[in-house]
């Protein structure tokens, strides 16, 4: 599945990207209003929204890299047999909530989409266009964990990941 990884790649990188474009805005947003050159009055909305697409877009890659802090305590402790089967289960469940997750946020989404509904913001858009991204995401999730429970881990080729950074 190169093209998965690909758009998992993809999507760490746009968070990448807006992550530096958020720092970047932030301190000149900092810096206007220190020397009272202009103001940036979007530029709170564009960084919240923006910190919600980062998380959404970034979490396949954090997890297809294995970057999420685990604790390990127990399976350290393990024999590698059960080990692997701790994991087989905890990925398990992973998959399961995740699956849990798409459909409720597709629920979440359809509702916002048929209702109509608006953010009032400084920018106006409807609604549905935040949770658009949610959906995708947690689909994304259940794939990698699911992935993960079909084929062990140490047979999956996580090089085209680990080669983004």
């Amino acid at each position: 599945m190169v093209w998965f990884d690909k758009l998992v790649n993809f999507l760490g990188l746009i968070a990448g990207i807006l992550l530096v474009a958020l720092t970047v805005l932030v301190c000149c947003d900092v810096m206007a209003r220190y020397f009272r050159l202009f103001s940036m009055p979007w530029s709170l909305d564009f960084a919240q929204y923006g910190l919600f697409v980062i998380t959404f877009f970034g979490a396949p890659w954090v997890l297809s890299t294995n970057g999420h802090i685990t604790i390990d305590l127990v399976v350290e402790r393990l024999s590698p047999d059960r080990a692997k089967v701790l994991r087989r289960i905890s990925h398990t469940i992973g998959a399961l909530m995740s699956g849990a997750l798409f459909v409720f946020t597709c629920i979440v989404l359809w509702r916002a989409y048929r209702d109509g509904t608006k953010v009032p913001d400084t920018f106006m858009f409807p609604e549905w266009w935040i949770y658009a991204f949610a959906p995708t995401t947690f689909l994304i999730l259940m794939i990698i964990f699911v992935r993960w429970v079909l084929v062990p881990e140490e047979q999956i080729d996580t090089s085209m990941t680990k080669e983004l950074f």
